[in-house]
């Protein structure tokens, strides 16, 4: 039961989704060795990605018949099915491959999905501070994007602390070059502060750009 909600989940958060091999950094892509098509997720972004496959076939004999959901991690190409052509048969196959924009939507049972993290060491070393408060809608959103993807942070609430929130702010403020918006969420990766960031698109462009 929890795979198909989660399935449902996922289908009901690609809307801005792009479609299949139409995404900037994740493609689907295939290697033939006699009988054997073996396709491959590769993601050449430095943060992860949830993809949603299925394919349709009478040529080619599968393992199974279920849909994959994957999370496709920074910098990695993931093996996601192994093919085997049928004898007389031309081997056609439709493929439906979604790419989710970062894994923020999906809560799925990593041991089960057998998900295999692989992070970019920048990602590892940058030190990721995360500002938020209480009525802040996107905030649950831009914490869950962090956990999925492994990135370690730490998280001040403006509503019971604000000491390091004006301190970030002072410091933001001092590059005359900055345009300082009083925004929740702030993030800062690194030396680099975001505080103009109204929605979870804008959460992963400011991640995408801390890191790339």
């Amino acid at each position: 039961m929890k795979t198909y909600l989660t399935l449902i989940a996922f289908l009901l958060f690609t809307i801005n989704s792009f479609a299949q091999n139409d995404h900037e950094f994740v493609k689907l892509s295939e290697e033939k060795k006699g009988k054997r098509l073996t396709l491959y997720a590769t993601n050449t972004d430095s943060i992860s990605y949830d993809i949603f496959m299925k394919i349709e076939t009478k040529d080619y004999r599968r393992s199974s018949n279920r849909p994959i959901i994957r999370n496709i991690a920074a910098n990695s190409k993931i093996k996601l099915m192994t093919l085997i052509q049928l004898a007389e048969t031309e081997g056609n196959y439709n493929s439906v491959f979604v790419v989710n924009e970062v894994a923020y939507t999906l809560d799925i049972n990593k041991d089960h999905e057998g998900l295999d993290f692989k992070l970019d060491r920048a990602i590892k070393d940058k030190k990721v501070v995360l500002f938020t408060k209480d009525d802040c809608v996107i905030c649950p959103d831009t914490k869950r994007i962090l956990e999925n993807n492994k990135i370690a942070y730490t998280e001040y609430k403006i509503d019971k602390d604000s000491t390091n929130y004006l301190k970030i702010i002072k410091e933001f403020k001092a590059d005359k070059k900055n345009r300082f918006e009083n925004r929740i969420p702030v993030l800062k990766v690194g030396d680099k502060v975001y505080n103009n960031i109204k929605s979870t698109e804008d959460f992963v462009g400011a991640l995408r750009e801390a890191f790339n």
